[in-house]
C-alpha cells in the first residue's frame, strides 16, 4: 500500500471501531447499516489484499533461495566426488567439466547454476558404474536430478509473484474507491443527527480525519574547519530556518541557532 492508503486504512479502522461502540445511535439512520456492513466488508478485503501484496514476491523469493542453496550443496558434493574420480583416473577432460568450487556455484546466475548442475548430473550418470566408492549412487543422482527440476521450476515464480502483486495493487485501488464512496454515504446519514447527538458527531468527525503519521526525527551533524589549515573552528554560529516545523532548541519561530564546540562540531534535530 502507498502511504496515503495506509493513512486511510488507519482512519477506516478508527471509524469502524467508533461505530461499533456507538451502534445504538446509528442503527436507525437511513441506509446507514447497509453501508456500514459494506464498509466493514471492504476493509476486510483491503487488509487481505494488502497481505497478498506483501507476500507474493517475498514468499517466492525465499523459497527460490532455499531451493538454490539446496541445489548448490548437492551439486558441489557431487562435483567433489566426480573430481576425485577424474583426478585418480587421469581423466583430464572429465576433470575440466566437473571441477567447481562452492564459490563458483554461488556466483552463478539462476540459469547458469541449473545448467552446470545438469552437467555434473550428466557426468555422474555417464560414469555411474565406477562412482559408488566415491559416494555417487543412483539415489544421490536421483536427489540431484530432483533438485535441478524443482529449482528450474522456481525460476519463473518471482515473475508470477510480481504479476500477482500488480493485480493486488489494482484491486486495492478499486477497494479504496468503494470504501470512500460507502463512507461518504455514512457521512451523509450522520449529518441527520449532527445537532441531536453533538458528542457522537464530534467523535465521528474526529475519527473520520486522516492523520499524517509520517513523522520522524531529522538530524544534522557537521564540523566547521578552516579552509586552508583544516583545523576545527570553535564558536562558529550557524542559523537554520525550517518552515512550520518544530525544532529542538528553537525559539518558536522555526529558527534554530547552533554554535560549534571546541572540536568545531555541532548537532541539531528537527521533527518532520
Amino acid at each position: 500500500m502507498t502511504t496515503v492508503q495506509e493513512r486511510k486504512v488507519n482512519m477506516y479502522l478508527a471509524v469502524k471501531d467508533f461505530i461499533n461502540l456507538n451502534g445504538g445511535i446509528t442503527k436507525d439512520l437511513p441506509n446507514f447499516e447497509g453501508n456500514f456492513t459494506a464498509f466493514k466488508s471492504t476493509i476486510d478485503r483491503i487488509m487481505l489484499i494488502a497481505e497478498i501484496q506483501k507476500d507474493t514476491t517475498t514468499g517466492a523469493a525465499k523459497e527460490k533461495k532455499r531451493l538454490r542453496d539446496n541445489l548448490i550443496n548437492l551439486a558441489v558434493n557431487n562435483s567433489r566426488s566426480i573430481t576425485a574420480f577424474a583426478k585418480f583416473t587421469n581423466n583430464e577432460l572429465l576433470l575440466d567439466k566437473v571441477k567447481f568450487s562452492i564459490s563458483d556455484l554461488i556466483k552463478m546466475t539462476g540459469v547458469e547454476l541449473k545448467n552446470y548442475a545438469q552437467i555434473i548430473y550428466n557426468k555422474g550418470e555417464a560414469n555411474i558404474g565406477l562412482l559408488a566408492t566415491y559416494g555417487i549412487t543412483s539415489e544421490t543422482q536421483k536427489e540431484l536430478n530432483n533438485a535441478i527440476a524443482v529449482y528450474d521450476a522456481s525460476l519463473a515464480k518471482p515473475r508470477v509473484g510480481i504479476n500477482e502483486k500488480a493485480k493486488a495493487t489494482n484491486e486495492l485501488g478499486l477497494l479504496f474507491i468503494s470504501a470512500d464512496s460507502t463512507l461518504e454515504n455514512m457521512d451523509t446519514a450522520v449529518e441527520i443527527i449532527r445537532s441531536k447527538q453533538v458528542n457522537f458527531y464530534k467523535g465521528y468527525t474526529s475519527n473520520r480525519k486522516l492523520v499524517d503519521t509520517n513523522t520522524g526525527l531529522l538530524a544534522l551533524k557537521a564540523t566547521a574547519k578552516e579552509l586552508t589549515s583544516g583545523e576545527p573552528v570553535q564558536g562558529a554560529m550557524f542559523t537554520f530556518n525550517h518552515e512550520a516545523e518544530k525544532l529542538s532548541g528553537n525559539n518558536g519561530n522555526g529558527e534554530i541557532t547552533k554554535k560549534t564546540s571546541k572540536k568545531g562540531s555541532f548537532h541539531c534535530a528537527v521533527l518532520s
